[in-house]
């Protein structure tokens, strides 16, 4: 295998970006298991109303991300050219549009809760808890979207240590505030599900609040202020949106895709729907080293074409990158089969949630090898190439086409069992590996994509 990189450099720089990021993901991870096992003992209701009742969270963050992703599609070409100018100028715009994305989600959270559950599930019981649960929590949307753009973004410039203290003391605060208000424990009132909103939205808030201590007195490089979110950003608006406009629109056809999944399982059975929040925490214990490396490919290579490295060069870094991401995902999907069985034990729920978990927990780590490699393609290698129509493509064309479709038709006609069902609704990850593979070789998506109508005096 000729394009292997023998630069450790390359390795060096891949791996300081993706541990850090794999370690949030891993902190957030917790809280989201803690989160569902303090509710598991409520009851498979509360479980299963938090967990639909987040499917808007869900979008709201996938949303976020994908203007975070555009962002750093410039941000990671401009900091390879040394131009923090256009930086912070392309900060600007994510900032803003992820405060106007998350004050949207907001007022559907708190004004018509009942509503935006009916959307994901028939039981009136189960729509009444989750309703119960996004009148609180959707107050916190904003915090948590400007956090987590803006310190996403900094992963451009190599900044990554600040988001472990950030969702670290997240964790703290929402574990132990669950653990206070969900029990009522310490003389507080038992809460259930609405303590868990409680705890989530006052952890967001803290992580807001520490961002904003971090910009102001201990960021050195890039040296973001309040002033710098007013400056006009007129220059850049075009090849912002030419170029991020995919990647939004991929972010939100994707997460609206993946939210008829949802309802999908939803109308098929309650049982399901908890065996699936299971399966799903289980899958993100083992996801966190996978995801973060597909962050970590996109500001690698970003990096590189803004400082201007041989098309080959970057063509075989990329190459090393998926072949890395095969074996991660082999590995993966060994994992999850080794721990099904502790972690599904520890959840008070019927045994016949407990079996379709064990059993759907297959189908996760089938997938997953799939999943691996295309995060790469995706997230990392064609928007940090800057080839954001192709990653748009190949996100989005056979979810809506083959997967959506296949899972209704398997699911809610054919009545077939939830772990073939499943499998089915993440079919597209083949077909995606496949179109991307063909687009990898063609070396067509390495694109230096950044501009710089200003210059400061």
């Amino acid at each position: 295998m000729s394009f292997i990189v023998k630069d450790r450099n390359f390795y060096k720089v891949l791996f300081s970006i993706t541990l850090p990021i794999a370690a949030q993901n891993f902190i957030t991870f917790t809280v989201s298991l803690a989160d569902s096992l303090m509710l598991g003992k409520v009851g498979e209701v509360a479980l299963s109303g938090a967990n639909l009742a987040n499917q808007l969270f869900f979008i709201l963050m996938i949303i976020t991300f994908g203007v975070t992703s555009a962002a750093m599609v410039f941000a990671s070409q401009y900091w390879g050219k040394d131009d923090v100018f256009s930086m912070k100028r392309v900060i600007t715009i994510m900032l803003r549009l992820a405060m106007v994305i998350s004050l949207v989600a907001s007022a559907m959270a708190i004004c018509i809760p009942e509503t935006v559950m009916s959307w994901y599930s028939k039981d009136a019981e189960v729509i009444e808890a989750g309703a119960s649960y996004l009148r609180i929590i959707g107050w916190a949307y904003p915090f948590y979207s400007i956090t987590n753009a803006m310190a996403s973004v900094l992963r451009s410039a190599h900044i990554v240590k600040i988001s472990i203290v950030i969702y670290l003391t997240s964790l703290i605060v929402n574990v132990s505030l669950n653990w206070v208000l969900i029990f009522g424990n310490f003389g507080a009132p038992e809460l259930g599900i609405k303590g868990a909103a409680i705890a989530t939205a006052v952890a967001r808030l803290s992580e807001f609040i520490i961002l904003i201590i971090y910009l102001s007195f201990f960021e050195k490089k890039i040296h973001y202020t309040l002033k710098d979110f007013f400056v006009p950003v007129r220059d850049y608006l075009g090849a912002f949106f030419k170029t991020g406009a995919p990647v939004v629109l991929n972010e939100a056809v994707w997460s609206i895709g993946t939210s008829v999944l949802s309802m999908i399982i939803g109308h098929i059975s309650t049982e399901f729907v908890s065996a699936n929040s299971i399966a799903n925490i289980i899958w993100q214990c083992v996801w966190v080293v996978v995801s973060g490396m597909g962050n970590a490919t996109s500001v690698v290579i970003g990096n590189a074409i803004g400082r201007g490295e041989n098309r080959g060069i970057i063509l075989n870094k990329a190459k090393t990158i998926v072949l890395l991401s095969a074996v991660m995902g082999v590995i993966s999907a060994f994992l999850l089969i080794i721990i099904r069985g502790p972690v599904i034990n520890f959840y008070e729920v019927s045994e016949a949630t407990k079996a379709l978990a064990y059993d759907l927990i297959v189908s996760y780590a089938i997938i997953i090898v799939f999943q691996s490699m295309s995060v790469q393609y995706v997230v990392g290698i064609f928007r940090g190439g800057g080839d954001t129509k192709t990653a748009m493509l190949v996100d989005v064309l056979f979810l809506w086409t083959v997967a959506i479709p296949l899972g209704a038709i398997t699911g809610l006609v054919l009545g077939w069992a939830p772990p073939f069902v499943y499998l089915m609704l993440r079919s597209d990850e083949l077909f995606k590996n496949v179109l991307s593979f063909i687009r990898l070789r063609s070396g067509k998506w390495i694109r230096d994509i950044t501009v710089s109508p200003a210059s400061e005096n």
